[in-house]
């Protein structure tokens, strides 16, 4: 069994951290969703089961906005059917031999089983940071830096790992699974706590500069 790979796709726009867009970052996510779209169609196999997460209904749904209608006539994106109908017309496109890419949000990252021939292939749009406008977090970053310590570190970067991991682990669902993972985000191996997070991935065969300024 091939063992399973995590390539790193690198846009030439870097996101922004913790999914936080100020006014003066929309042109910039603009920018990155823009790219985000030339990638997907050269990344889904039309013969493949394939899972795309997105951080935001916004990105979702501006990166859809901007693929070409036979990917998107075809995308099974979360919220158009109820979770079990979606699965089971993803799984009996697979049965058929036919491609299947399902769009969806970080919360799809969670909970779905797809084994086997039903996933081969998992796309990750943006390292799963949380979005820093949660009250309680807001309360815990304080605490956090009161102490001395730096809570982006403390606390976002775990925290974005655990849900990378999750992600991940949409692919490996047995021993006799196997595929690939893509992440779209460079900041994986561009910022310095973007090895702490590799590091915390299963042992993934690593292709790392897969995509570079749009060329494959």
């Amino acid at each position: 069994v091939d063992a399973p790979r995590i390539g790193v796709a690198r846009p030439r726009v870097i996101p922004h951290e913790n999914g936080h867009i100020a006014a003066q970052g929309q042109e910039h996510q603009a920018a990155h969703d823009g790219e985000l779209a030339e990638l997907i169609p050269r990344l889904i196999d039309p013969d493949e089961g394939t899972l795309l997460l997105f951080m935001s209904w916004r990105q979702l749904r501006s990166v859809l906005a901007q693929l070409p209608d036979d990917i998107t006539s075809a995308a099974l994106v979360q919220g158009s059917l109820p979770r079990h109908a979606m699965l089971e017309e993803h799984r009996a496109r697979r049965d058929r031999g036919e491609g299947s890419a399902i769009f969806g949000l970080q919360s799809f990252a969670e909970g779905i089983d797809l084994e086997g021939h039903y996933l081969g292939h998992v796309i990750i749009a943006k390292l799963p940071f949380g979005v820093p406008d949660d009250p309680i977090a807001e309360g815990l970053s304080e605490w956090v830096e009161d102490q001395g310590r730096n809570a982006f570190y403390t606390l976002a970067v775990p925290d974005a790992a655990l849900r990378l991991v999750q992600a991940c682990g949409r692919l490996i669902r047995s021993e006799e699974d196997h595929g690939r993972i893509t992440l779209l985000d460079p900041r994986i191996v561009t910022k310095r706590y973007g090895r702490d997070i590799m590091d915390s991935l299963p042992p993934f065969r690593r292709e790392l500069n897969l995509i570079l300024d749009g060329d494959v």
